[in-house]
């Protein structure tokens, strides 16, 4: 019995992915110079962050999706102070606030991002967290921190439509 409860998860989780699978649409964001492909119709919020003595806009291009999965896109620009800063503590303390207290990084990869001849430190992780995984592509471009990141569970978050959702993410100038 238990073994055909996690088989029909298991089926209902690979269909839900391959039907929306079918539904990637390019989004193509002017102010925060990137394009990608998400699985849906995109909704788009902005708030401000303190960070200490500067606030700073931060930007995020969600679609979420039953099952609490959520594909995502942030971006913000940093203070002149912190983007004098070495990108791999930076990306460090950014992989460090997703996971939270209580979570565990599955994953860490350092990776380098080209634009044209330009090439741009980043990270991807994978994380586990009391509220399930997180899998992040992180790149500082100048002030700029992208994220780009799937949230869910396991299987969503190493699902090739999560592949092709952070494959797809490209800086445009």
């Amino acid at each position: 019995m238990r073994a055909r409860t996690f088989a029909l998860i298991a089926l209902l989780t690979t269909t839900s992915l391959a039907a929306f699978g079918q539904d990637f649409q390019q989004h193509a964001s002017a102010d925060g110079k990137y394009k990608v492909l998400f699985p849906g119709p995109v909704k788009t919020e902005t708030t401000e962050i303190l960070a200490g003595k500067d606030t700073l806009k931060l930007t995020l291009d969600t679609v979420e999706l039953k099952g609490d999965i959520t594909f995502l896109v942030s971006y913000i620009d940093a203070s002149d102070e912190v983007a004098k800063k070495p990108a791999g503590p930076r990306l460090e303390k950014v992989r460090d606030g997703n996971k939270g207290e209580k979570g565990k990084v599955l994953d860490d990869r350092e990776i380098t991002v080209a634009v044209g001849e330009e090439k741009f430190p980043g990270r991807d992780v994978l994380l586990e967290t009391p509220a399930g995984f997180i899998r992040n592509r992180m790149v500082i471009v100048g002030k700029r921190l992208y994220q780009v990141m799937v949230q869910g569970s396991k299987e969503v978050v190493t699902s090739p439509s999560a592949d092709k959702f952070i494959a797809s993410f490209e800086i445009t100038k």
